[in-house]
């Protein structure tokens, strides 16, 4: 059996459109990071608005992949979907998938976010590449309309596991408190199945909120928190954490 977790690890969105905003926020979480330790920080590339030129995006990974390795954090790249929660991509922007294969070839960040429902042979060679280059694949399924059954989402667990990511995510959208409780059984279900592979289970808004407070214990490895705006409803604070 493998040891529960005692502390997740803390990851901070970052979800602004340009470089200098980008920069400006990842300096305030570096400062922030003095205090309150943070293990991730997650720059959410949908809402960024020069994705489409490659040397825009390589220059701001660049410099703040560098100055977060300085303060010990780690870089995961997210590109969400709209039909998974994020932001729309403009029509010249190149298929995500594509774009990962970028980030992750070039090594422009620790982790990279690859979506359980994107294209599967694409997705699967994002995964490739990652692989090669020392890259950490984090495979996410969200749905903010509702829980899943608990058949269901277990069934998705497995699915990622199978696909050889290093950490494999839910987040979910609860109806009642039954609905927390079953992600989070969920969660400790696949935590003990596969003791090779990270979890992470979130369910999300207000009535989920315990799950990312309180979901290490049932296995969840890393939890969302902020310092200025939100990525998903029902985040918390880095102070309250």
């Amino acid at each position: 059996m493998r040891e529960k977790i005692k502390r997740p690890m803390v990851c901070v969105p970052v979800t602004e459109e340009n470089g200098t905003e980008v920069n400006n926020q990842i300096n305030k979480i570096i400062e922030k990071n003095k205090i309150k330790k943070i293990d991730i920080v997650e720059f959410r590339a949908d809402y960024y608005k020069d994705l489409s030129d490659a040397d825009k995006l390589t220059e701001v990974l660049e410099d703040i992949h560098e100055k977060l390795k300085a303060a010990g954090i780690k870089l995961l790249f997210t590109i969400r979907s709209k039909a998974e929660g994020g932001e729309a991509l403009s029509s010249d922007t190149p298929h995500v998938n594509v774009i990962n294969m970028f980030v992750a070839g070039n090594k422009l960040a620790d982790y990279i976010d690859v979506e359980y429902f994107s294209d599967k042979k694409s997705a699967d060679m994002v995964i490739k590449i990652a692989k090669k280059n020392d890259v950490k694949v984090i495979m996410s399924s969200h749905d903010f309309e509702k829980t899943p059954s608990y058949d269901e989402m277990i069934k998705r667990y497995d699915g990622m596991h199978e696909r050889n990511a290093d950490i494999i995510k839910l987040a979910v959208m609860p109806g009642d408190e039954a609905d927390v409780d079953s992600l989070l059984n969920a969660v400790s279900e696949t935590y003990e199945k596969y003791p090779d592979t990270d979890i992470i289970g979130i369910s999300m808004g207000e009535l989920g909120r315990r799950s990312r407070t309180e979901g290490y214990i049932f296995g969840s490895c890393l939890t969302f928190a902020i310092i200025d705006k939100a990525s998903a409803p029902g985040q918390v604070s880095v102070d309250e954490l």
